[in-house]
């Protein structure tokens, strides 16, 4: 009898299994990728001729210069056809690079896909990057061609002659009218540039180890620095996504991203070859998502943490959200509290036929280094243990260590580094090759993150090494920390950070919070005690500040810069402490801050 019923089930999940792949067209994708040559630069050719006319990426913002709201893979490449008649014409030559700082929108990827065919490397730029920040940059890419828009132009402009790039040759402004720019100063209009009759670029193909990419990273722990993306490690990273993302062309996807990031021209080349339909928004802001998620009603939603934040306090979940079968993000592992608030809507199980109601959160956690996410979970409406865990190794990633810190494996269960290895990994660090291999063990690379793995195999994400709080009682991690700051009522954002009271003593936790709009915290104190009251000796907050939101600082790509936050208040106690030398130690509710 119990064999019978085992049986029953397997044949019940294995029909399941089928009918999901007959939906999700995995037999077209392995297709697919055996006809498909691996070539990034070619990817546009292969989608145009697999689905033809059919509109894949619909702007939920239309472009400074283009009247088009829907496109195909067909059009999408006549036009980046013609922007690379326009980047040769401005004399882009082969290797060179193409920077694009500008308002975020869809025509980031087009600009840089234009780059690639002709044989130059793209260059994009978050236009939230400081224009001080963003000109050291250009410098050190030694870009050629800038593509750039009034707002990112008034800001470079306003710098001085010594921090612009002085080999910078060309202009190009996308929302500047036709006959605006002058060939004289080489600023120029793109819509005039798109009116002339430009002869066709010469098509210059690029190798399977040539970088096709310079993006920057994050700039959480310092200056960004320029990742080498080439041709073998995209492809590898392609491969993953459209073998082992549960989508179809059935699905409508709504992308929620910096439009400059690696991940987000990942993710188009993705959906142009599976042919799945997609929405991009490039404003990021919660009122126009929640709209587009009532009346367009996606089955995909993708964006970062940040955004699930705002689309949380802006009340998304009161919202109909039944159409939505996944939940989607990357980067920086999302919160538990996003993953429960989200989960229990949709309708992933009930178009399986299983009488379930809920959804799937797919969060990878990775870096633009990494080339896809290091490490995959999928969270259901069944899973019940969170607490920072962030997965296991993503299939056709790179392969994952933990290590010490001369790169040797630890033990099960003890904290390390993680490390990677992989084809998809990244080529290094433009002009800065000191500190690529300052992080490399041979071959393996260092991401910056303190990781330990758990029984069941999962990997659970502590901290980054340099947030790492080293405390009279040895290190404490500030991750798992902020999970349970979050869970507390009221609480919409938190950051926990070492601080210290005297200047060569030891770190104490401390927190930043910021509360919901309709919170009832009365104050910082009373929150610090009753979280205190639940934490173990070492992690216990030894202060906290309550704040507004706004005064967090968040870098280009969304994420909070934590180092700030500890220098600030770093400097605010050591003030305070020198200040109060002669007297008794400030209690740690007079240090909070409306």
């Amino acid at each position: 009898m119990m064999s019978y019923a085992i049986a029953t089930i397997a044949t019940l999940l294995l029909g399941y299994l089928l009918f999901a792949a007959a939906r999700l067209g995995y037999f077209g994708r392995l297709t697919l990728l055996a006809r498909w040559d691996d070539r990034v630069d070619r990817a546009l050719e292969f989608a145009a001729r697999r689905h033809g006319d059919r509109a894949l990426v619909e702007l939920a913002q239309p472009l400074a210069w283009s009247r088009e709201q829907h496109w195909s893979a067909p059009l999408i490449l006549d036009t980046v056809k013609r922007l690379s008649a326009c980047w040769h014409h401005l004399g882009v030559e082969e290797g060179e690079r193409v920077a694009i700082y500008k308002a975020n929108q869809f025509d980031y990827f087009l600009f840089s896909v234009a780059a690639l065919r002709i044989g130059a490397i793209a260059v994009p730029i978050n236009v939230n990057v400081s224009a001080d920040i963003a000109a050291g940059y250009l410098k050190r890419m030694d870009a050629k061609l800038l593509v750039t828009d009034s707002g990112g132009w008034q800001k470079l402009a306003a710098l001085s002659e010594k921090q612009l790039p002085a080999d910078l040759r060309q202009v190009v402004l996308a929302d500047a009218p036709p006959h605006a720019g002058s060939a004289a100063t080489r600023v120029h209009s793109l819509a005039g540039l798109l009116s002339e009759a430009l002869p066709p670029a010469p098509e210059r193909g690029r190798g399977a180890a040539d970088p096709l990419y310079i993006v920057h990273t994050s700039g959480t722990t310092g200056v960004p620095k320029g990742v080498i993306l080439k041709q073998e490690g995209i492809a590898q990273s392609l491969r993953s996504i459209v073998l082992f993302n549960p989508v179809s062309t059935r699905d409508l996807a709504c992308f929620a991203l910096p439009l400059n990031h690696q991940v987000s021209h990942l993710y188009l080349y993705g959906v142009l070859l599976m042919g799945v339909r997609c929405i991009v928004d490039g404003e990021l802001a919660a009122p126009g998502l929640i709209t587009l998620l009532r009346e367009r009603k996606p089955s995909v939603f993708f964006g970062f943490p940040i955004t699930y934040t705002r689309l949380l306090e802006a009340g998304v979940t009161e919202q109909p959200l039944d159409s939505l079968r996944i939940w989607g993000t990357t980067a920086d592992a999302s919160h538990e509290v996003q993953q429960r608030a989200l989960i229990p809507h949709g309708s992933f199980f009930t178009r399986l036929g299983i009488p379930v109601k809920g959804s799937l959160f797919v969060d990878g956690l990775g870096s633009s280094e990494v080339g896809i996410a290091a490490l995959l979970r999928i969270a259901t409406p069944w899973t019940k243990h969170f607490g920072r865990r962030v997965g296991r190794r993503t299939p056709l990633g790179p392969e994952i260590k933990i290590a010490d810190a001369d790169g040797a494996p630890v033990a099960k269960g003890e904290v390390g580094r993680l490390m990677i290895k992989g084809k998809s990994m990244f080529g290094g660090y433009w002009n800065a090759h000191d500190v690529f291999y300052s992080a490399t063990r041979d071959g393996w690379w260092f991401t910056g993150d303190m990781v330990r793995q758990g029984e069941d195999g999962e990997v659970v994400h502590l901290d980054r090494e340099v947030d790492v709080m080293h405390t009279a009682r040895g290190p404490v991690y500030t991750l798992p920390l902020e999970e349970i700051v979050l869970k507390q009522a009221g609480v919409l954002d938190t950051c926990v950070f070492g601080v210290r009271p005297r200047a060569d003593g030891p770190e104490v936790p401390a927190a930043v919070v910021a509360a919901r709009a309709d919170a009832r915290i009365p104050d910082g104190e009373t929150l610090r005690r009753a979280l205190n009251a639940q934490l173990p000796g070492e992690q216990r907050l030894a202060h906290l500040w309550l704040v507004d939101w706004s005064e967090f600082p968040i870098g280009a790509t969304g994420k909070t810069l934590k180092r700030r936050l500890r220098e600030r208040y770093n400097q605010r106690l050591q003030a305070q402490q020198s200040e109060t030398r002669e007297k008794a130690p400030c209690d740690a509710g007079a240090l909070q801050t409306a």
